[in-house]
């Protein structure tokens, strides 16, 4: 029995539907109607962030403002990270336009157009003046500092393109179709471990989430498993986590849970 337990604490990565550990959310009793096309998240003023049509909005009680340039396509992501310096990204014309908290825009960058041309297909929030960036043409992670147009980060090439980024100002997770890559700001590699058939990740405060199926996985900061939240929607929503709260866009309306995650 010792043996057997011994080499089950020695297996490498990840664990999911078979941990038989989950994390419950518990339904608050409250709802905020919400018509979007996409549910990005909250700030701490409880400014609510979402995507119409080609246009990004900021609601707060009083007012609702809007950023939208046609010419760049759809918004892909959309980071708020750092909500007096928000990351909208445009896969289709390869552009990340960063925003102040007016949504006013603050610069942008067109990797197309740079000098050292890449083909970009990701783009977050970093530290102060910087993105990470996933380049497909080397297939790699990158740190860009985009007011001197560097580098300041290598990280190695992968096999693989990226599906997702999730990142806060020091680390970034990097999902592909059948590995989970986290790095830190130095260009260290922090860990690999073997995921299938999840579609994507999120970073917030400091919790990493994952959707496998229309099913959100949670994991703890300091537990190596991504563990199933129970008692929410199995699929069809969108979701952002803070403070403690998990917010769940769904059929019009924005539900909260509190979410208890382990230490």
């Amino acid at each position: 029995m010792r043996l057997l337990v011994f080499l089950l604490l020695m297996l490498p990565g990840l664990s999911f539907a078979q941990d038989t550990t989950a994390v419950t959310a518990n339904v608050l009793d409250t709802l905020t109607p919400l018509k979007a096309d996409q549910f990005i998240g909250v700030d701490s003023y409880n400014n609510l962030y979402y995507l119409k049509g080609r246009a990004l909005f900021k609601a707060g009680k009083d007012q609702s403002i809007q950023f939208s340039d046609l010419r760049l396509g759809e918004i892909s992501t959309v980071d708020i990270l750092n909500p007096l310096k928000i990351t909208a990204f445009y896969a289709e014309t390869q552009t990340a336009v960063i925003l102040d908290n007016t949504l006013n825009e603050i610069t942008r960058v067109t990797f197309s157009e740079l000098e050292n041309f890449r083909n970009v297909s990701h783009a977050r929030t970093a530290r102060d003046g910087q993105l990470w960036i996933f380049n497909t043409d080397l297939q790699r992670l990158e740190l860009f500092d985009y007011r001197n147009n560097r580098i300041l980060s290598d990280f190695l090439p992968q096999p693989d393109n990226a599906l997702d980024l999730a990142s806060d100002f020091n680390t970034c997770w990097v999902l592909t179709e059948t590995t989970l890559y986290q790095y830190n700001a130095y260009g260290s590699l922090i860990s690999k471990q073997a995921i299938a058939d999840f579609d994507s990740i999120a970073l917030y405060d400091e919790q990493l989430f994952g959707l496998q199926n229309g099913k959100l996985f949670a994991k703890a900061k300091t537990q190596n498993s991504l563990l199933p939240v129970k008692n929410i929607p199995e699929a069809g929503f969108q979701f952002y986590y803070k403070g403690g709260i998990l917010y769940l866009y769904r059929s019009a309306f924005i539900s909260y849970y509190n979410l208890n995650l382990p230490k």
